[in-house]
């Protein structure tokens, strides 16, 4: 080997694995990680003996978000990981037994999502936190998929039963483009059988760069723009003078007696429910 090019692999021993780690700080940097890691750290506020819920959760089980605090995950169908099966508008909890409700992309499949947010409401202890993810542009990608959401539009939703909360849009408008490039092009590919996932996370990292250096491809309120995802994180309003027995109240069980299936072998971690990452 020439000293040419024996000084150049000297200087790039490890060019696999660095272009292993870049990618992976390119992945964690996209809009669904970003959100993902807001919610975590949200979490990490609450009480060591918390319950959380997560209702909705489809085949994710995000127990390794919440650390040792108890976590039930709640769905309509039979999945593995589902400690509960339950209709997101009657669970099967007290109320005010739960101190965190997560309903991460969910309320796009349902067709009348204000009675999922009232009845987490119900749940919440006062002081609780509920979690809110819906997708803003995304395909549609599920036979039961009726709602897209701006951030004006889910905080108007949530705040009647919500008053103090925050909304969160991830994905700027350079960022979404890339993503729905990426999004059609997947589809393309994988007919073809051809792996594209380095150039989706490629494409959108060039969008997200681009959407860093203006102050008008992520805005909330500008017009013409767009989001892939937006987040609400809010608490209830006082409820003191509500009926807040819920419709299967006598049935429901404790916080404690719920918290204990947080026993349960976990199956993993996940990000939104069905949207391709």
């Amino acid at each position: 080997m020439s000293a040419r090019h024996h000084n150049r692999a000297r200087r790039r021993p490890d060019g696999p694995r660095r272009t292993s780690e870049r990618a992976a700080r390119r992945r964690r940097n996209l809009a669904f990680a970003r959100r993902d890691a807001l919610v975590q750290a949200r979490l990490q506020d609450l009480a060591p003996d918390a319950l959380v819920v997560d209702v909705g959760s489809g085949r994710l089980r995000r127990a390794g978000w919440v650390g040792s605090r108890r976590y039930v995950c709640t769905d309509i169908r039979p999945f593995a990981n589902v400690d509960l099966l339950a209709d997101g508008t009657a669970l099967p909890f007290a109320s005010r037994s739960a101190d965190a409700v997560l309903l991460l992309e969910v309320l796009e499949h349902v067709a009348r999502p204000r009675e999922l947010l009232a009845e987490a409401r119900r749940v919440l202890k006062p002081g609780g936190t509920v979690v809110v993810s819906v997708p803003s542009t995304v395909p549609r990608h599920e036979e039961d998929d009726y709602w897209r959401f701006t951030a004006q539009g889910l905080g108007q939703l949530c705040a009647g039963l919500f008053p103090e909360g925050e909304v969160h849009a991830f994905g700027g408008t350079f960022e979404t483009l890339a993503f729905l490039v990426s999004y059609y092009l997947a589809l393309g590919a994988g007919r073809a059988a051809v792996p594209v996932r380095r150039l989706q996370i490629a494409l959108m990292s060039i969008g997200q760069w681009l959407d860093s250096h203006n102050q008008w491809s992520s805005s909330t309120t500008r017009l013409h723009t767009l989001h892939l995802d937006v987040l609400f994180v809010g608490h209830p309003a006082d409820c003191s003078g509500d009926a807040v027995a819920g419709p299967d109240a006598e049935s429901a069980p404790a916080a404690e007696d719920a918290g204990n299936l947080a026993g349960r072998q976990e199956h993993g971690s996940g990000a939104g429910k069905h949207h391709a990452q």
